[in-house]
């Protein structure tokens, strides 16, 4: 039975590691703490496994627990006072890890549309992203965000309607 479940774990692992672990550096900015955040996920999906839950659908599992991990991560997270950020030479310090961002192997165009998706709010900006970079269904993307499908729908349509006007292409053109 245990050879089982390491067996569909690591088929679990090798599918959907590479998308968490991008989900989370494309959120928290910063790539040991997205590696922490994507091990302690596959560690949960793991508990469960042994624990012999039923996981109906493992990705969407996986990007709930994330999304969830996340939100954690900035409820913990100590804001920052103004003297962190400017040292005594009066020098402001770049809060973002841009290495981390940079390090991921896009063109270009994926780089700038990532950008943008990152300005739209978080109602949009989580169903685009589950949608067009991870290539999630409206229904997975539902059963992760605890909405209906039709209303990822919605906010996926709405949401490409604010890009399009943050990036300043107009389809009517």
């Amino acid at each position: 039975m245990r050879e089982k479940i390491e067996d569909t774990f690591k088929k679990i692992y090798e599918n959907e590691s590479d998308a968490i672990f991008r989900f989370c550096l494309t959120r928290v900015s910063d790539r040991d703490q997205a590696l922490d955040i994507t091990q302690e996920t596959f560690m949960r999906l793991w508990n469960n496994m042994l624990n012999e839950k039923e996981i109906l659908n493992p990705r969407a599992f996986l990007f709930t627990i994330t999304r969830n991990l996340i939100i954690d991560w900035y409820r913990k997270k100590k804001s920052i006072s103004l003297d962190k950020i400017i040292d005594e030479s009066g020098e402001k310090f770049d809060l973002i890890d841009s290495n981390a961002i940079n390090n991921l192997e896009l063109e270009s165009e994926g780089k700038y549309a990532l950008d943008k998706i990152s300005e739209l709010g978080e109602t949009y900006q989580t169903p685009i992203y589950l949608r067009f970079v991870e290539d999630l269904s409206p229904e997975e993307i539902g059963k992760i965000l605890n909405i209906s499908a039709n209303a990822v729908s919605v906010r996926i349509n709405r949401g490409l309607e604010e890009l399009r006007k943050i990036t300043g292409y107009n389809k009517e053109e």
